[in-house]
């Protein structure tokens, strides 16, 4: 298992990262605070405050190539 925070800057880059993550198999998931919700959907993505950064965890055999895809996306410290 692993994580990235991730940030969206625009409605853009919600629409990128939802095309790029539905590539992938598996269900992942966004945590915001105390709220978990599946990070292929949406209407779920878009009910969270996208201007926080937003904490993505990868449990699959996919995570590596899926960090790449998203590199946009991630927070870099």
């Amino acid at each position: 298992m692993c994580y990235a925070l991730i940030k969206f800057n625009s409605m853009n880059d919600v629409y990128s990262f939802i095309d790029i993550i539905n590539q992938f198999p598996g269900d992942y998931e966004i945590i915001d605070g105390h709220h978990v919700i599946n990070a292929k959907s949406l209407l779920n993505i878009l009910s969270m405050n996208l201007s926080n950064p937003l904490k993505l965890i990868l449990d699959s055999e996919h995570a590596d190539d899926i960090l790449r895809a998203i590199q946009p996306f991630i927070l870099h410290e």
